[in-house]
């Protein structure tokens, strides 16, 4: 009995105790910033070799129940040095961190489940932060906002309309017939970044659906919920994305929400935009008209003198409209231990330099993250947008009388061209179609209604002190409703001379990207001296479906503006269904942070593949040497020096329809029968396959005041699908097939700096350089001038050839086909400054040198013609009208010095706050900024960044009257609360 006693004693001796020796483990304190003392929110807090943790609130303070002590605290956060703390038993730890000026401790992913510590990656991936994106200016969208900002990222803006228009180029040329730009991935939903025709070229004459002055759709993501983009822009970063990566991955992250309590974020914009460079006209004298059209143009050039004291200055009365910009952001983050959210929504409504023009986007976003319990959590990601814009009417056709620099480039300045009294327009005598009809009562707009869900769940399947295991399935749905509309009244000028007498497009566009995964995810934490590993295995689906219906109308009925009212009605329409799968896996090795490498594999097969069901294999490899990290380094003012080496492979698969022979449907007769096309597909089409080799080093010093990153690459692209003729014999004209490789190389540098960090006056700045060099490295037929990407050898044209850059502009001068130019410049570099006075007081610029590259001015072709160029009173202008109209002539060096970006903003101090808000309010903070401010150059046109043929192809360096750039300026006002 006494020994049963004394055990019930000692069991409740035991259940007392254990509870304080609980309680006895608690471990508390504050976080704050080294220097300034201020707290540092949302900072991780890890037992180190565990997975207990804990996270700080919004003062700074933690709670974190240690499995034993003796332990060490790992405190770590974006932007400051990671510290570790030894604590010998329960109590009160502070910790003070360092900021730290590479953001090393950045999280940089690296698989499609996994991610590593910038430090330790071996590719250079570049980062674009949300300050950097939007915290200066305001930005239409998100290409538009990296401009100058990453290296080895040539951006052309394809049209200066509201609502952007931008090819993205990361390192080159990815392929001839094939799309150039990159995969997009948000919150691990594959964006469709499609530009849609609207069939204006139906009407305006124009050759191609890339002809008619589309935006890309990634113009639906609002800047402004973006919390960072992370740019792999080489095979051996993207090779994970197997043949979806052949032109890069940019990887999109949105806003998440924070522990603690609820935080909201209001932003107003208001803005103006005005026309960038206007040409000006040409100075007319009454001898010059005689001289350039005869006496009777005098004479009409007489009376407009005498009545108005000036010639009309079309230019001005098209593209000088001032443009109203506003856009307000509202936004609310927080959360609990269990779940946090992010909502923002914005509505952003921009006015163009036409008018009549405009783009307008609503987006609304939801975030959310829950911990369902210890095993289970998923994260939630919502986006609805409805975009708008009007675009008008420019860029290339063939005398539809629509685009306004064709119309402008033979109107005559002394011609009155204003509606009478009763509101009817004259004709031009000069050009089938008169400007201000066009912009005042035809219609080319679009409306765009998109969700993009996206949803992941987390399930850990095991966890020990050092392993942890996990399951992660994926999946996103980007969906996009598209309507096009373009109208032509039937008594327009142009509609008159040829015949069609009124025009109507109507476009239902819809298109569905599904894209699933499923990843199960080992990780081995490293113990003293051991190596630790993340491994990886998964599978990857991708559906994209679309359907595009245009339908046509012409001869309109008297004042109507719908296809059913039109006398010949044609319907186009084009669907697509591809779907790609795959299997992947990758090892990471990491040893004490100073040997990081990585192993991986990925097969795929896709619908569009000659064969659908055969495996493609794409491997990558890659090492990072942490030199700094070893005992022997003792360097103390070099505290980062690591070598790196990559290598890995992407594809991109035939376009769709390639792998097979169509049949075009016929009416003869009334009956209606099918007939072989002109194109004659390849069964046994192979995809295209990129296979890149990067290395590099990065280096520290001064505690990371000065950073340095120095990167070469070697990309080589085999078995580029083209076209080629074909004998009529065959009856076929073409065969599209494997039949040549190119080789990109370049070198990209790029170093940061804290010059001053003092209390009172803090200056970051950062220097950018980068360039790239194309060959063509096997042509398996002729040379050729490149479908789609050119007016021909007469005018100058990209143009294939072997031993050849892929960007090389070819025309016939003298009989002989010549290389007149090249489009890639001889370097692109990037000058950025931030500045803080006295903790209050920011300012910001970017500066951005293309030195090189030319592009070919179709445009001052059509003005030289139509006698209206600028220059044309002085000697080398008359010197050029003598020469032949050849490419040569037009070819232009369009090299650059642009100050991208200027803002000065000034934040109130918190005392100020405190007095005129109270407590409430957290930050004040208002300012002025710009976009576009100068632009010098040698360039006659509006703006030396153009594209006539959008975003895709071989797209850039070729203009035939764009819709202008402009430059904006605003006033921002901020406040959290």
């Amino acid at each position: 009995m006494k020994h049963l006693y004394f055990s019930k004693k000692l069991i409740l001796l035991v259940l007392l105790i254990f509870p304080l020796a609980m309680v006895a483990q608690t471990v508390t304190g504050k976080i704050t910033k080294a220097g300034s003392g201020e707290t540092v929110p949302f900072v991780n807090v890890i037992e180190k070799g565990t997975n207990n943790g804990a996270v700080s609130d919004i003062d700074g303070n933690y709670t974190i129940e240690l499995r034993a002590t003796p332990a060490t605290l790992v405190f770590s956060s974006l932007g400051f040095t990671t510290q570790e703390i030894s604590v010998s038993s329960a109590g009160t730890v502070n910790a003070s961190l360092e900021e730290s000026a590479a953001a090393l401790d950045e999280v940089v992913v690296t698989g499609l489940g996994t991610s590593v510590k910038r430090k330790n990656l071996a590719n250079a991936v570049s980062t674009v932060s949300a300050e950097e994106l939007v915290g200066t200016t305001g930005q239409t969208s998100v290409d538009g906002a990296l401009y100058g900002k990453v290296t080895g990222v040539n951006i052309t803006s394809s049209s200066g309309a509201p609502g952007g228009g931008f090819a993205l180029r990361l390192r080159g040329i990815s392929s001839i017939n094939g799309n150039n730009q990159p995969l997009i991935i948000v919150d691990g939903v594959y964006i469709n970044n499609v530009e849609i025709p609207s069939g204006l070229r139906f009407a305006s004459g124009a050759n191609r659906g890339n002809e008619e002055n589309s935006s890309n759709r990634l113009a639906d993501i609002d800047p402004n919920d973006i919390e960072d983009i992370e740019i792999l822009k080489g095979s051996s970063a993207a090779a994970i994305y197997g043949q979806r990566g052949n032109a890069g991955v940019i990887i999109i992250t949105t806003k998440r929400g924070k522990t603690g309590k609820t935080k909201i974020n209001f932003k107003q914009d208001v803005g103006i935009t005005r026309i960038a460079n206007p040409l000006g006209l040409r100075p007319w004298t009454r001898q010059s008209v005689v001289d350039t059209f005869g006496e009777d143009e005098a004479l009409k050039y007489d009376a407009t003198l005498a009545a108005n004291g000036s010639l009309y200055d079309y230019e001005d009365i098209i593209y000088g409209e001032t443009g109203i910009i506003t856009e307000t952001a509202l936004s609310a983050t927080g959360g609990n231990e269990k779940t946090s959210f992010y909502v923002g929504g914005s509505y952003r409504d921009e006015e163009g330099i036409i008018k009549r023009t405009g783009f307008d986007r609503f987006s609304i976003r939801t975030n959310v993250d829950h911990k369902l319990s210890d095993v289970f959590d998923f994260t939630s990601t919502t986006n609805y947008v409805r975009s708008n814009s009007s675009r008008s009417f420019t860029g290339n056709e063939n005398e539809g009388g629509l685009s306004y620099g064709y119309t402008l480039a033979f109107t005559r300045p002394w011609n009155n061209l204003f509606p009478d009294e009763n509101g009817n327009y004259p004709n031009n005598p000069n050009y089938p179609g008169n400007p201000l009809d066009t912009r005042d009562r035809a219609t080319n707009e679009d409306q765009n209604d998109r969700i993009i869900q996206g949803l992941t769940l987390n399930t850990k399947l095991y966890t020990d002190d050092v392993n942890r295991v996990k399951l992660v399935l994926s999946g996103g749905l980007d969906y996009l409703a598209n309507q096009t509309y373009v109208y032509v009244p039937e008594d327009h000028q142009g509609q008159i001379a040829s015949g069609q007498l009124g025009f109507v497009a109507q476009g239902k566009n819809n298109f569905t990207q599904i894209n699933t995964q499923a990843i199960a995810i080992w990780n081995h934490d490293a113990m003293e001296g051991d190596l630790g590993l993340t491994t990886q295995l998964g599978t990857t689906y991708l559906q994209q479906q679309s359907n595009l219906v245009n339908s046509i109308g012409s001869q309109l009925a008297a004042g109507q503006t719908n296809v059913s009212q039109s006398v010949n009605q044609s319907i186009i329409q084009f669907v697509s269904d591809e779907r790609d799968f795959g299997y992947f896996g990758q090892v990471e090795g990491n040893y004490k942070d100073q040997v990081i490498a990585t192993l991986g594999y990925r097969l795929d097969k896709s619908s569009r593949n000659g064969d659908p069901n055969k495996f493609y294999g794409f491997p990558k490899a890659s090492v990072a040497v942490n030199l700094n990290n070893f005992d022997f380094w003792n360097i103390d003012s070099i505290n980062q020096f690591k070598l790196r080496a990559a290598y890995g492979e992407t594809g991109a698969p035939a376009g769709f329809g390639a792998t097979f022979t169509s049949l075009g449907s016929s009416n003869i007769g009334g009956n209606s029968g099918q007939s072989l096309g002109g194109l004659r597909g390849d069964p046994d089409v192979e995809p295209e396959t990129a296979s890149e080799f990067e290395i590099g080093f990065d280096m520290g010093f001064l505690n990371n005041r000065i950073n340095l990153e120095a990167t070469y690459y070697n990309k080589n692209v085999d078995d580029l699908i083209l076209s080629r003729s074909l004998p009529a014999s065959s009856g076929f004209t073409t065969e599209t097939t494997n039949l040549a490789d190119l080789m990109n190389e370049g070198i990209e540098l790029a170093v940061r700096s804290d010059v001053v960090d003092t209390e009172n006056f803090k200056w970051n700045t950062g220097v950018q350089f980068y360039l790239n060099r194309s060959e063509v490295t096997r042509l398996d037929v002729p040379a050729f001038a490149q479908p789609g990407a050119g007016f021909g050898t007469g005018l100058g044209t990209f143009y294939i050839e072997e031993g050849q850059p892929v960007t090389q502009l070819v025309g016939r001068v003298d009989g002989e086909l010549l290389q007149v130019g090249n489009v890639e410049p001889d370097f692109q570099m990037a000058f950025n400054n931030s500045l803080t006075l006295f903790n209050n007081v920011d300012v910001s610029f970017l500066l951005q040198w293309k030195k090189g590259g030319e592009n070919l001015n179709l445009s001052r072709f059509l003005t030289d013609l139509g006698q209206t160029s600028p220059d044309l009173e002085t000697p080398e202008g008359q010197d050029r009208l003598g020469q032949p109209a050849n490419a040569l002539r037009f070819v232009e060096p369009a090299g650059y010095v642009r100050l991208r970006e200027a803002a000065v903003y000034y934040r109130l101090p918190s005392a100020t706050v405190n007095n005129i808000f109270g407590e409430t309010v957290d930050t004040v903070k208002f300012g002025l900024s710009a976009r576009n401010i100068f632009t010098i150059t040698d360039y006659s046109s509006y703006d030396p960044e153009v594209s006539v043929n959008g975003g895709a192809g071989l797209s850039s360096g070729i203009e035939v009257t764009p819709f202008p750039s402009s430059r904006q300026f605003y006033f921002h006002f901020n406040v959290s609360f």
